[in-house]
């Protein structure tokens, strides 16, 4: 089961879909839906997980488990 992040995407606006197990961004978008739309489909072509989505101050505010398809 894999992880995903949510992130501000940074100094050049947007959203990043980041790894957990590498730390590295995987997609960036231009919204938070469509990065949290991302990492389900990342999600559901692997083994499934979780995706975690941080709000504009990093922190976490919600969590959703994504089953593999």
């Amino acid at each position: 089961m894999g992880q995903r992040h949510v992130v501000p995407g940074g100094g050049g606006g947007g959203w990043k879909v980041v790894g957990a197990a590498t730390g590295s961004t995987e997609s960036s978008t231009n919204s938070q839906a469509d990065a949290i739309d991302e990492a389900r489909r990342q999600l559901e072509n692997s083994d499934g997980g979780e995706i975690l989505i941080h709000g504009i101050d990093g922190s976490i505010r919600d969590r959703r488990t994504v089953q593999s398809s």
